[in-house]
């Protein structure tokens, strides 16, 4: 018994050894720390890395790629950040745009396991699932980044939603403001 857990455990490890992420590379003015690809310049301070999403919804990377961004206003007057702000630009040079967070969150309640089905009816069945929706609707929106204005000295962070990236994909540029953060795996 104890060589079958071993022989699973082994091949977990391998496949998980296997699993390739995306990490950031050194370029031009953005510096690597860790998973974290930053830019420090005179008024802003953007750090981004790849964002494994943990907690409801699980499925969500299914149809997302998530990145999280900390942002610091350096400057002594409020800065506006806009979705426009960032792009990710994969190796085919094809422009994915941030998806709105209503958006992602209308796409994270349609997915199957939320439908409802014939065991509907029974009153436990629907508190139960009123009650994940509820959660993620709020995991969304409170890890989501808020975008809007900046205040001196302030930090704002949070995931960025933009479509999957093709998994044949071994590199790509997240632009924020023609500064490129490259990530290769």
């Amino acid at each position: 018994m104890s060589y079958i857990r071993f022989i699973t455990l082994l091949a977990l490890l391998t496949i998980v050894g296997c699993v390739s992420r995306f990490m950031p590379v050194v370029q031009g003015n953005v510096e690597v720390s860790g998973e974290f690809a930053i830019l420090v310049a005179d008024s802003t301070m953007v750090a981004a890395r790849i964002d494994l999403w943990n907690g409801e919804p699980q499925y969500l990377t299914e149809d997302f790629s998530l990145i999280y961004v900390r942002m610091q206003n350096r400057s002594r007057e409020s800065m506006r950040i806009y979705p426009t702000d960032f792009v990710m630009i994969d190796e085919n040079s094809i422009q994915f745009d941030i998806v709105p967070n209503d958006i992602v969150i209308e796409i994270a309640l349609s997915h199957p396991s939320l439908v409802p089905d014939r065991y509907y009816i029974f009153p436990d069945t629907q508190r139960e699932n009123i009650a994940r929706i509820n959660t993620i609707r709020r995991n969304i929106m409170t890890r989501a980044f808020a975008f809007g204005d900046i205040h001196p000295g302030a930090i704002k962070e949070g995931i960025l939603f933009f479509p999957k990236l093709d998994n044949k994909n071994q590199k790509f540029v997240l632009l924020y403001k023609n500064n490129e953060f490259l990530f290769k795996k």
